[in-house]
């Protein structure tokens, strides 16, 4: 994600920052310090608070994210927002009880830090309420290790019960769906979860409308808009796991020789509309090189550069009988626009990211609505 920046690394997991969250920083040092008219000692509170808290919404991606490695999916990075944290993940879950533990998993952390934070304070609140319920009282309302403790505790305990909330597409909607998914199928689980969701959404928003939680009415819009967007992504998954990759298949195309110019393939791309080219030597594919190589070629060497210096030799490659997502989903974690799509030992042609999207969109849409 653009304007983050990476603080640690767990389990393979890139974990970032993103720049904004220094306003949430700001935000708070000004609150508890200016605002609260706390001084320095509130300022250094709030900023604490939030730096911890966010810990916690870590820990809950985490939790999340291990789950998913554990069924053998592979997670990119968790980045840190002003609005919460977001785990990037190549593939969803194959199964609707793996999904079911994934979403289970980031609540029931922030319950346990909750629990551990509890048994930690205490000690610390008894011994405090020795000197009185007023010593007590006066140390849960001003910056103090108590109060960070119980507002921790808080915090946790409110993240578990909002997340747990059956809107889709939160981890309690998740749940939700994962439990339809079993009877019903995902697509129209998915459906029925989203309905669910957004209609969670427009009442947390009315709520909000007219007790004038501006916050409430922000997160209403952010669910609402997320459950029509997990909708449109399932159904597309689904489109693409019943579209063959032969639908993608681009045949007809020119093969190039590693030892010919870089000119020989910007003269086709000039004369014909083709722009990724299969590179042979002696009847083997050994590279494929694509509109970018042509591109980024030229301008570090010129049209004279033998192809075999610019070509792509780890491409991705796939079956004719797999998927147009078995496709997609390669050609995302290699980072390339093109993959090779053989039939046995026998190279059929190259599928790109644009053929991908062409043959989907001749696929019938109305085959992928709910029943």
């Amino acid at each position: 994600m653009n304007w983050s920046l990476p603080i640690a690394k767990v389990k393979g997991i890139h974990i970032r920052v993103h720049v904004t969250f220094a306003l949430v920083l700001v935000w708070a040092a000004f609150d508890w310090g200016v605002r609260q008219g706390l001084g320095l000692t509130g300022a250094f509170y709030g900023i604490s608070i939030i730096s911890l808290l966010f810990l916690c919404v870590t820990l809950h991606e985490l939790g999340h994210s291990l789950v998913a490695m554990h069924y053998g999916a592979h997670v990119h990075d968790i980045t840190l927002l002003p609005i919460g944290g977001v785990a990037r993940m190549e593939s969803e879950m194959a199964h609707p009880a793996q999904e079911f533990w994934m979403a289970l998993s980031g609540p029931a952390v922030n319950l346990v830090l909750a629990i551990a934070l509890g048994a930690a304070a205490m000690p610390l609140l008894g011994w405090r309420a020795l000197g009185g319920l007023s010593v007590l009282l006066n140390r849960l309302s001003t910056p103090s290790l108590e109060k960070l403790l119980v507002d921790l505790v808080t915090a946790n305990v409110g993240l578990a019960v909002f997340n747990l909330l059956p809107a889709f597409p939160m981890d309690g909607g998740r749940i939700l769906r994962a439990l339809l998914a079993s009877r019903m199928g995902q697509l129209n689980a998915t459906h029925l979860a989203t309905r669910i969701g957004q209609g969670l959404a427009l009442l947390l928003g009315v709520i909000g409308l007219f007790s004038g939680a501006i916050n409430l009415m922000l997160i209403a819009t952010f669910i609402f808009i997320g459950a029509q967007q997990e909708w449109r992504g399932t159904q597309l998954k689904i489109a693409l796991q019943h579209v063959p990759a032969s639908a993608a298949l681009i045949r007809g195309g020119i093969a190039l020789s590693p030892h010919e110019p870089l000119a020989r393939a910007i003269d086709v791309s000039l004369r014909t509309t083709q722009s990724d080219f299969a590179v042979f030597d002696q009847g083997y594919l050994v590279g494929v090189l694509t509109r970018d190589d042509v591109a980024q070629g030229f301008q570090q060497h010129g049209p004279h550069v033998p192809v075999r210096r610019v070509m792509r030799t780890d491409f991705p490659a796939a079956q004719v009988n797999e998927s147009l997502l078995d496709l997609q989903r390669k050609m995302q974690s290699s980072g390339s626009s093109v993959i090779s799509v053989s039939q046995g030992g026998r190279f059929l042609g190259l599928a790109t990211l644009e053929s991908v999207r062409k043959a989907l969109q001749l696929s019938s849409p109305r085959r992928w609505q709910p029943v």
